[in-house]
């Protein structure tokens, strides 16, 4: 007898959202993965830094996210999205010195702005550029290019602020330590959500969409601030090994520092995260509901790219997820 996983086109993905849909809508989704995939494969292998085997879950994500986009449109967006993954890598792993990290995040933030700046044996800048330049050909980048900018720079921003907060606790000097609620700020920047929110919103090509911003920026904090804890939640423990500040660990010291046992504390912090992540995809549902675009999708785009990703991250990440593999460790 076949087993379903030998019949199933996911191969090891469990994915309750994808499970919500129908079939056609799940062929769809996995034909634009596919499709996408093989450009962005191409695409990756000409900046030795982007790590390939993240190509297959971000395109997947983004086809899942806005499965009514084309290809092309996915590919865009899954691009921007490899980058940002490549720039946390080098916050996270510290391959180079402080100094020239510091000097990288200025170029990029130049780049995101279309300023001139050195990109010289640098791979990530020229990478950055052809990201920026590809969604420069959308007819909503015109409106929606400088909301996406200050997005990507927020993000290296908040890269910046985790890598000092990362010294600081590395140093035992903890009580420098952010709050859980000072933590999400800067957190849902650095988790890459709002720059993909705003190259989704562009490539989707609304053409309502930048007279609907009040209603389109709150759903993409609430978005970004749950995409946030779905992954601190599955990284907790890699990243407590690695000496990393997670939202769990700063949690987990409050409740430690108000007499609970450590593992109470954690139980408790726990707890909070899931409520807080269950509550935010709450109200981005209520939100979705009473969309105000023309067509529906920027609405929709962001919900279900959160919706997605939260429930991605409860059984794989994008670190170590390959088709066939279901993945133990990440982050």
């Amino acid at each position: 007898m076949v087993s379903q996983a030998t019949i199933s086109p996911w191969a090891g993905l469990q994915s309750n959202f994808l499970d919500s849909r129908d079939a056609a809508d799940q062929l769809r989704i996995f034909d634009l993965s596919a499709r996408a995939a093989q450009t962005l494969y191409r695409w990756a292998a000409r900046y030795p830094l982007i790590r390939r085997v993240r190509v297959w879950p971000l395109a997947l994500s983004v086809a899942a996210g806005a499965p009514y986009s084309s290809v092309d449109a996915l590919i865009s967006t899954a691009r921007l999205n490899l980058w940002v993954f490549t720039l946390d890598d080098l916050f996270d792993e510290e391959r180079v010195p402080r100094a020239e990290l510091m000097r990288r995040a200025e170029r990029y933030r130049a780049i995101a702005h279309n300023l001139p700046t050195a990109t010289a044996r640098d791979s990530l800048a020229v990478a950055l550029m052809e990201v920026r330049d590809d969604l420069a050909r959308y007819p909503l980048f015109e409106a929606l290019g400088r909301e996406w900018a200050e997005a990507l720079c927020g993000t290296i921003d908040g890269m910046t602020q985790e890598y000092e907060w990362r010294l600081r606790y590395r140093n035992d000097t903890a009580e420098t330590l952010p709050s859980y609620e000072q933590y999400l700020i800067p957190g849902r920047y650095s988790v890459g959500g709002p720059p993909h929110v705003w190259a989704a919103l562009i490539t989707t090509n609304d053409p309502s969409t930048p007279q609907h911003l009040d209603h389109l920026r709150p759903m993409e904090q609430i978005a970004s601030t749950c995409i946030r804890l779905a992954n601190d939640l599955q990284s907790y423990s890699k990243e407590l090994r690695e000496g990393k500040i997670n939202a769990l660990l700063l949690l987990s010291r409050t409740y430690q520092r108000q007499g609970l046992p450590v593992d109470e504390a954690y139980r408790r912090a726990e707890a909070r995260v899931r409520a807080d992540m269950a509550d935010g995809l709450a109200a981005l549902a209520a939100l979705q509901v009473s969309s105000v675009t023309q067509t529906k999708r920027p609405e929709a785009a962001i919900a279900d790219i959160a919706r997605f990703v939260c429930d991605f991250y409860t059984r794989h990440d994008y670190h170590t997820f390959v088709m066939g593999r279901t993945a133990e460790t990440g982050g």
